[in-house]
């Protein structure tokens, strides 16, 4: 949640930072300046990374079995916060104060070099941030393979009423769904004053194995035929830039895939 509303309230910033490109004067001033750089990081640092971590936490628990360790993720979530505010942050002064864009050095008489060392600062932390999560993650790995709660943040999607991790064939019959949010309404039901009542039965209970007596479920062999045509896909796309050789090479890559692929058998020995 707190990387979640970290995402949203980074991307505000950059957005309002952003609004004065649309002002010519002020855009004038800004461009090829630092000040751009600090709205683009605000909107696809800020937007991107804060939820990439928000995602890591929350689908952990559903990858890898373990939860990931909330104190930890709590004190990341504020180092990167600081990290990236004093780093980006900054560089909005720096470009208001003439400091352009790819530029690894400056004369000191600019008055820019205190900004500059804030930043870097800033981008410590970050790295340090980054840091803490490898750690956790780390730790959290070395943990027996368990969760206590199969549905740990009471979900409400259909993916967090299979075992966790999920069986290769994720659901071993195609759910019926009746509303939006599923899964919660198998949980939940509302009395008769409207307030939630948990159903006794548990609609997350689900076997170990996530297979009911009497099923038997199909999957196909593994393949690497479908790695090997994919790989000729880039090299006909390089091929079109550079080469019609790699064009010709690429294809016969992908089409020896796809014989391959269409030939094997359908269940391995």
């Amino acid at each position: 949640m707190l990387f979640a509303v970290g995402a949203v309230a980074m991307f505000v910033i950059g957005g309002l930072s952003g609004v004065t490109h649309a002002v010519v004067p002020s855009d004038y001033q800004q461009t090829d300046t630092y000040y751009i750089v600090a709205h683009f990081h605000y909107v696809l640092f800020g937007g991107a990374v804060f939820g990439l971590f928000g995602a890591m936490y929350y689908w952990w628990p559903k990858a890898f079995a373990r939860q990931l360790n909330e104190l930890w993720g709590k004190v990341q979530f504020w180092i990167l916060l600081v990290g990236f505010n004093l780093t980006f942050g900054p560089m909005h002064i720096l470009g208001l104060g003439g400091m352009i864009r790819r530029e690894y050095t400056y004369p000191a008489s600019l008055g820019l070099t205190f900004w500059n060392q804030v930043s870097t600062v800033g981008a410590f932390l970050i790295a340090l941030s980054a840091l803490v999560f490898i750690v956790n993650a780390a730790a959290t790995q070395r943990r027996p393979k368990g969760l206590a709660n199969e549905d740990p943040w009471d979900a409400r999607t259909l993916e967090w009423s299979t075992p966790c991790p999920p069986p290769i064939y994720n659901f071993e019959e195609i759910p019926v769904v009746h509303s939006i949010d599923e899964f919660w309404h198998r949980k939940y039901v509302e009395d008769k004053e409207g307030r939630l009542v948990r159903v006794p039965a548990g609609a997350s209970d689900h076997p170990a194995d996530g297979v009911k007596e009497g099923h038997a479920i199909h999957l196909p062999s593994p393949s690497f035929w479908p790695l090997v045509a994919a790989v000729g896909l880039p090299v006909m796309a390089y091929g079109v830039l550079y080469s019609w050789w790699l064009v010709g090479a690429g294809a016969l890559v992908t089409v020896v895939g796809f014989m391959g692929w269409a030939m094997e058998p359908p269940v391995a020995e």
